[in-house]
Formats: structure tokens, sequence, C-alpha cells
């Protein structure tokens, strides 16, 4: 019988440390799988904020990049890029090399802007769906600008050599005048530029997605 009772003690000391064992794997396996977690979310936290640093920095390299192209003030060499049509007369090439200089200066600094929205397909995957709308939003702003500028190439030689009766002369001179403060930054003090509008809206989206992760790392 004292045999059986020691037996017995024995027995549950070693259930108790098996317990104890298992106890000990399951709580190390816990901290494992919480530490890799833990992990996981600061490398995702990390790249999070390295993108949206990028790409902050990026957007205020554009923002430069469109005044100089939307810039009024110039100098006489440019616009000379452009391929030029043997049959244009003086006249005509002038018009039309100060249509192309946004074109120019675009294809002078657009490496920024490629570069900004090579990263789109990134910071849609990092940030959402949804994020690469102010990506959409930008590349349309610029689009915009230069598809202007072909535009009043057009328009500028109609308006020279125009024989439209006075209505119809006065609404192209409208149109002229909305066109150029649509390229040329503060060209018209009487109206809005709703370029500028529109790249502050835009930036302000850019800065609304990335201020949380960028904020929370400056705390860190």
């Amino acid at each position: 019988m004292l045999y059986t009772k020691k037996n017995r003690i024995g027995m549950d000391w070693s259930l108790f440390f098996e317990i104890l064992k298992s106890i000990s794997i399951i709580t190390a396996s816990a901290v494992a799988i919480f530490g890799i977690n833990a992990w996981r979310r600061e490398i995702k936290w990390k790249r999070k904020y390295e993108l949206a640093e990028e790409t902050l920095s990026l957007l205020y390299e554009v923002r430069d990049i469109i005044s100089i192209i939307r810039s009024p003030i110039g100098h006489i060499n440019e616009g000379k890029s452009r391929r030029k049509d043997p049959s244009e007369s003086k006249e005509d090439s002038d018009l039309f090399d100060q249509a192309y200089t946004p074109i120019e200066r675009f294809e002078n600094n657009k490496d920024a802007i490629f570069k900004l929205k090579s990263i789109s397909y990134r910071f849609k995957a990092l940030f959402g769906k949804e994020s690469g709308q102010p990506f959409i939003d930008l590349i349309k702003l610029i689009n915009k600008i230069l598809h202007t500028a072909q535009i009043l190439k057009r328009d500028w030689k109609k308006q020279r050599n125009s024989y439209l009766n006075e209505e119809r002369f006065q609404r192209l001179e409208d149109k002229i005048r909305q066109n150029e403060s649509i390229i040329w930054e503060g060209h018209d003090d009487e109206t809005n530029d709703i370029i500028k509008e529109d790249l502050d809206r835009i930036t302000k989206d850019f800065e609304r997605i990335c201020s949380s992760v960028i904020k929370a790392g400056t705390l860190k």
C-alpha cells in the first residue's frame, strides 16, 4: 500500500511537470508569435513611413516643377526645341515656340514627375486602393496644362489671322484668356488660378493620407 502511494505521488509530480512543460511551451510559442506579429507590424509601418516621406518629398518637388512649367518669365530661346514645319512663317514660328514653351519645360523636368507616378502602385498596395486618386488627379492636372498649350497654339494663330465677326471674335478672346490663365501662373489677376487651387487640393489629399504615419514616426 505504501509503495502504491509513493508510486502515485511520483506519477502526480511527473504529470505536474508535464503540464508545466506544456504550459511553458504554449507560453513561449505565444510570445514568439506575438513577437513575430509585432516585428511584421513594425516592418510594415517602416515601409509606409519611408514611402510616405518619399512621396511627399517628390510631391513638393513636382509642385516646384509645375511652377517652372507655368512661369510667365522666360528667355528668348525657349520653345525652339520643337520640330518646325518648313512652311511656317516667322510670325507663326514665334507663336508656336511660345505655345511649346510649357511642353519644353516639362520635357526638361519630367524625371521627378515620372518617379512620383511610378511609386503610385506601391503606395496603393500599402495605403489602400483609394489612395491612388491623388496621383491620378495630379497627372490629369499636368496633362491639362500640356493639352491647353496645344490648344493655344491653334487659337493664337486663329486670333491673329481671324476674320470672325465681333461676337465670335470676342468668344475666341475669352477662351484664349481662360486658357492662358491655365498655362501661365499668375497671368490674370482678375480670375482665380484654378491650376493652383487644384494643386493645393491635391497636395492636401496627399498630406492627409501620409500625415498619420509620419506623425507617428516623429513621436518615436
